[in-house]
């Protein structure tokens, strides 16, 4: 302790900044209370605005995690709280964070925590939050005094109930939400939601809805978009949702599942400008083009992380397809040799055609000298870099649809 001690200032900021929140804490215990290490240590805790504590961070030891409370409680903006005792919850009653915008908190579900008396809790510690998502054995109660939630992710709250439900949604001016529920419950859920008018996005993990519940939750005035989970009846779902909207679905991403849908089903989402396929794998073993012929109007196709094709040939076949194609994307997908044993006739003639250059991004590929060698046209723009258009975080086997916006 000593030889750190002997250290300037910004030498010893950046040690105690390199070390995880564990060790930085260990480096607490063992200092002087009214030392100069324990005061740049706290500095450190005030400059980061994120953290993540679980059951094993403190080990019961509530003083040290009282210190650090009173350090970061005006602070800190992001926490993710993982499977904490009642008894270590029960410490944080008197510490209130009014910088607090967002908070994940993951209950235990096997834990003898009474009723909702943990989220009585964080909404007390945790008044201004504007985002959270909640897993554990809440039933509702308590959510809807969190007035600024604007962004509420329940999907793994399995012992919520529909008046629970009922009451945040008639109390909270949600704009996005993710939300589970059994089948039976599916009326009351719905009839909760048709309450949000402010709802932009909404997230569904649920394994039936029938065409008048559909209906509703697509009437939902400022609803731009919709993600699935993939279950038994999804292209029934599909299907409904584009009789019923399908004209105004302009983006869509698939992770790894576009393959499974029936053609006749995408074909009901014919005015789709941008595709997004992510972990997909299925598409190799078949006819790509199908696909594509479902989107006469296709502007942007991205594939992260997805072997389409075994060579280049197959995104000419998409060009020919799709004339109004202006930007294309590979990421985060290595590519072989093999990719580059293409037609080039087929490339002029798919280029030759078009009237403005396609832009193509390649990023993450490994294959960068190999693609600035194959990859010349004068209406081709090549470029190394990440797109705007990340999806990395779908869910696997998702579908999220992207609706136009609605007319003010």
């Amino acid at each position: 302790m000593a030889l750190i001690e002997n250290l300037n200032d910004d030498c010893v900021l950046k040690i105690v900044d390199y070390l995880d929140l564990e060790d930085q804490l260990k480096l607490w215990k063992s200092s002087e209370p009214a030392s100069r290490l324990r005061s740049l240590i706290s500095y450190i805790w005030q400059r980061n605005r994120e953290y993540t504590i679980d059951y094993y961070t403190f080990n019961d030891d509530y003083e040290l995690l009282n210190e650090f409370l009173q350090c970061i409680r005006f602070t800190v903006t992001e926490l993710t709280l993982q499977y904490l005792a009642m008894d270590h919850l029960e410490r944080w009653k008197g510490h209130t964070f009014p910088n607090m915008r967002q908070l994940i908190y993951l209950g235990d579900e096997t834990s003898e925590i009474e009723g909702d008396a943990d989220i009585a809790i964080l909404v007390d510690c945790f008044p201004q939050l504007e985002a959270i998502r909640l897993s554990g054995k809440t039933t509702g109660n308590h959510i809807s005094r969190w007035r600024n939630i604007r962004r509420l992710d329940l999907q793994l709250c399995w012992y919520l109930s529909p008046q629970g439900f009922e009451d945040i949604c008639q109390n909270l001016r949600l704009q996005t939400l993710s939300i589970q529920w059994q089948k039976i419950e599916q009326n009351a859920y719905v009839r909760s939601i048709c309450m949000l008018h402010e709802l932009e996005e909404l997230e569904l993990d649920i394994v039936y809805l029938n065409r008048d519940n559909i209906s509703q939750l697509l009437s939902l005035p400022k609803l731009i978009k919709l993600r699935l989970h993939n279950f038994y009846q999804v292209d029934d779902l599909l299907c409904e949702i584009g009789s019923i909207r399908g004209q105004d679905v302009l983006t869509a991403a698939f992770s790894n599942n576009i393959w499974m849908r029936p053609t006749e089903v995408l074909a009901k989402l014919r005015n789709l400008r941008c595709l997004t396929l992510v972990d997909d794998e299925g598409c190799a073993a078949i006819d790509f083009s199908t696909i594509t012929y479902c989107f006469p109007l296709l502007e942007q196709l991205h594939l992260e992380n997805s072997r389409i094709w075994v060579n280049a040939d197959g995104i000419w076949d998409v060009l020919l397809a799709c004339p109004r194609l202006r930007e294309f994307s590979m990421i985060n997908h290595v590519l072989y040799d093999e990719f580059f044993a293409f037609s080039k006739s087929t490339m002029n003639r798919a280029l030759n055609q078009r009237t403005k250059p396609l832009k193509m991004h390649f990023y993450k590929t490994g294959k960068d000298d190999l693609v600035s060698k194959h990859f010349k046209h004068p209406k081709l723009n090549v470029s190394f870099s990440a797109t705007s258009s990340s999806y990395s975080q779908l869910p696997d086997e998702c579908i999220e649809l992207e609706f136009k916006r609605p007319e003010s």
